[in-house]
């Protein structure tokens, strides 16, 4: 079987794993995204040899199924048993052809989610639990012809609580969408509106820390009114009926008639969430048809709405369910036909009626200068299109500068010529990539959100501060980079910060701190994730790489070779499971979604003061800063970013270690060498180290001697991909130099663990 078939399989089985990681109860949509996974891995090429691994994918598929049929229930400890049987499906494909006892267990895990407690019936009030859920909604009757009347909706009332669920009704005939009549105004509306949805949720928890601030609900208030504006313009009439109905309660807020409370806060943030899954569903209709649309009821979300603008003093003061996929929501709960209770007189806002104090906080944003010039939206494909094509004119400048017949030619204006143009390209180069650049804000911000509902779901009091918002990164990794950041974020959280009992017992402040912080160092884009819990139990750690034989008895490891072995398959030192994070998959799907960026991750941390997690991450994947060195008749790049220095080692520096390998003693350090040309199975001109060149990098911390025959110089070069080719291990990417032939771009992580035999972690220094 071909390589890139296994390697497929194996990328397959490492994005289950970090999706599952993503789950909770109540978001079905990421569960479908699951499901699609899981679905693909059955039709790989090379499934076939791994007929295990598709009957394990077969079962999965099965009671995902049925979760999504609500026939089974929708719960944080299923979703811990899928993870499970997912981390067994890892565990298979890599025993393959071995004494495999992972089916087994599979089994048993696949028979305790499908023997689950039944889904209550309808009418039950909603658990606390997360374990059950409510059955099937009624759907209304499918239309038959275009020209039958949509279903009925009862008028709003005042309901005893927020809704339970987002039904669908009967979905009108394709002639009568009007909206699809201008397809370009609709695609602009779902684009606006998503990033209006975005800073609506930023602003309303910073709302939190400052109910009385009038600026902020003017930010919350005047998206609403642009929502409603262009929606009934389209003649979205459901999502202009909620986001008017959400308008007039700011607006009472904003005219002191109704304080900003808690309840008001919550009615805005699951109203923003609803309607962005309307947003998404026009999205889906754009992308693949009419027939994806589906016609949301809005009656139970509205009711809400106007009960928390009426002071229903009968509405209870607890947090509105997760959201819920549309397709597959639980009924909602009886709404009341009280009716509907004046609108009280005009109040200051008290402490009584002040939210909760904040869990998600960040420092005061800056006021922004507006913009002077104007902007215009590009197709992203045109961009892509623009940044290829500067590339391939760098390409073609250092192809023609390199030719051996304008190399001998001595014309000073021809000379001069060569130079303006080389700098107009370079200018050219850069001007294309920072348009591929964005912010990191809008990933960060996703955190404040994320952070606040852990908080309240585990019962910790937890500051978020963030930092360099404005450093700005590839686009193209912008989406890559979010789940890994998520699943760090929720360990912070949830592993990392004690409960504020625990905290005061140890002299610290009740509420815990997590910085979020970015910045740019040499060519990498940094993200730390630090916290002030109670860091890694390195001893703890220790102890199960023993059990596991990672390292002897006598191992003398530094703690921070130790901590590191977190991100290997499978470790995990969690005594329990919880529904926030840890599923059975382990932190090393994450260095591997970090990896495919080319980046790398890394833990610090001392017991007791809490963590450090370091991600850092190239700034762009189009171009990359190389030294281009020669091995043999090959040419190959080194990331700039990743060397210490280079030399001509002395005999005398040169040993062997038993069972260590070659090694050089450079400064004072014993560095393991790395012979590039019996990786790669090239023939060499050296074979000795002390006549060839040694580059020293640095990877995770330690230091390695790659063996080469010539440096070349220095030269930044435009990655292309190389198709099957780069699932070679060692290598990321290659490119056209300027003679024309192919130079391969070295992958430091591959290089090291392919001569190592394991993953760096296992590796020992000499």
């Amino acid at each position: 079987m071909a390589e890139n078939s296994t390697a497929m399989i194996a990328s397959h089985l490492d994005e289950m794993a970090l999706k599952i990681m993503m789950v909770e109860p109540g978001d079905l949509s990421i569960v479908g995204e699951l499901v699609v996974l899981v679905e693909d891995l059955q039709n790989l090429e090379g499934i076939e040899e791994f007929p295990t691994l598709k009957k394990m994918g077969q079962a999965l598929m099965s009671v995902i199924g049925q979760i999504v049929m609500n026939e089974l229930p929708d719960s944080a400890q299923n979703y811990d048993l899928i993870g499970q049987c997912i981390g067994l499906m890892q565990e298979s494909y890599r025993k393959h052809g071995e004494d495999d006892v992972s089916e087994k267990s599979f089994t048993a895990l696949i028979g305790e989610i499908s023997n689950a407690s039944p889904v209550p019936e309808a009418g039950l009030p909603a658990p606390e639990a997360e374990a059950e859920r409510p059955s099937k909604p009624t759907v209304a009757p499918q239309v038959d012809s275009d020209t039958s009347p949509l279903p009925t909706t009862p008028p709003p009332a005042i309901v005893s609580g927020p809704p339970q669920e987002m039904r669908i009704l009967a979905s009108p005939a394709v002639e009568a969408m009007e909206f699809l009549q201008d397809l370009e105004l609709l695609t602009g509306f779902v684009s606006e509106t998503l990033e209006h949805l975005e800073s609506i949720e930023v602003n309303i928890l910073d709302l939190e820390d400052n109910p009385t601030d009038q600026e902020i609900i003017n930010k919350i208030f005047r998206p609403f009114h642009t929502i409603k504006g262009v929606a009934g313009f389209l003649n979205l009439k459901n999502i202009q009926k909620l986001a008017h109905s959400t308008e007039n309660l700011l607006d009472d807020v904003r005219n002191g008639i109704h304080a900003m409370d808690a309840q008001v806060i919550e009615v805005v943030l699951k109203v923003g969430d609803f309607l962005k899954t309307m947003v998404e569903n026009l999205k889906e209709v754009l992308a693949n048809g009419p027939e994806q649309y589906k016609n949301y009821d809005i009656t139970d979300y509205v009711a809400w709405v106007e009960s928390v603008q009426s002071g229903n003093p009968a509405v209870p003061n607890k947090p509105a369910p997760q959201a819920v996929s549309p397709t597959q929501a639980p009924p909602a709960v009886a709404a009341q036909s009280s009716p509907v209770v004046p609108r009280p007189a005009p109040t200051a806002p008290s402490q009584a009626s002040s939210p909760a104090p904040s869990t998600a906080k960040t420092p005061p944003a800056t006021p922004q200068k507006a913009a002077i010039g104007e902007s215009i939206k590009v197709d992203v494909e045109k961009l892509d299109s623009l940044v290829n094509a500067v590339g391939e004119l760098v390409i073609m400048q250092a192809t023609v500068r390199s030719n051996p017949k304008i190399a001998v030619l001595s014309d000073p204006k021809l000379l001069k010529d060569f130079a303006q143009l080389s700098r107009i390209t370079s200018e050219l180069q850069k001007t294309a990539m920072s348009m591929r650049m964005v912010p990191i804000r809008q990933t960060f911000q996703k955190m404040i959100r994320l952070v606040r509902d852990l908080s309240k779901k585990t019962g910790k009091e937890v500051n978020l501060v963030m930092e360099g918002e404005e450093t700005e990164i590839d686009r193209n990794m912008v989406d890559s980079i979010y789940d890994p950041l998520v699943h760090m974020m929720r360990n912070s959280v949830d592993h990392g910060v004690q409960t504020p009992a625990e905290r005061e017992k140890l002299g610290k402040p009740r509420a815990g701190v997590v910085n979020l912080r970015a910045y740019q160092k040499g060519g990498y884009m940094v993200i730390e994730i630090e916290d002030d819990g109670q860091g890694l139990n390195t001893e703890k750690i220790r102890r199960k790489a023993i059990e596991r034989e990672l390292i002897k008895e006598n191992d003398k490891s530094t703690n921070y070779e130790l901590n590191n072995l977190i991100f290997l398959p499978g470790f995990s030192t969690a005594d329990t499971i919880t529904d926030v994070s840890g599923r059975g998959v382990g932190m090393d799907v994450v260095k591997k979604a970090v990896e495919k960026l080319r980046g790398k991750v890394e833990a610090i941390s001392e017991p007791g003061k809490g963590s450090l997690f370091v991600i850092r991450l190239p700034l762009t994947m189009a171009i990359i800063d190389g030294i281009i060195v020669r091995v043999g008749s090959e040419r190959y790049i080194i990331p700039t970013t990743a060397i210490q220095e280079s030399l001509k080692p002395k005999q005398e520096s040169y040993n062997t270690v038993q069972g260590k390998g070659e090694t050089l003693m450079v400064r004072g350090s014993v560095l393991p060498i790395i012979r590039l040309y019996k990786l790669f199975q090239v023939k060499p001109t050296y074979a000795d180290p002390w006549d060839a060149i040694v580059v020293v990098v640095d990877y995770e911390g330690r230091q390695w001697a790659i063996m080469v025959d010539e440096l070349l110089g220095k030269q930044e070069v435009v990655i292309k991909n190389l198709g099957g080719l780069s699932d070679i291990p060692g290598v990321a990417g290659g490119t056209i130099l300027g003679d024309g032939r192919v130079g391969l771009i070295l992958d430091l992580a591959g290089i090291v663990q392919s001569h190592s035999g394991h993953s760096v972690q296992e590796s020992q220094p000499a």
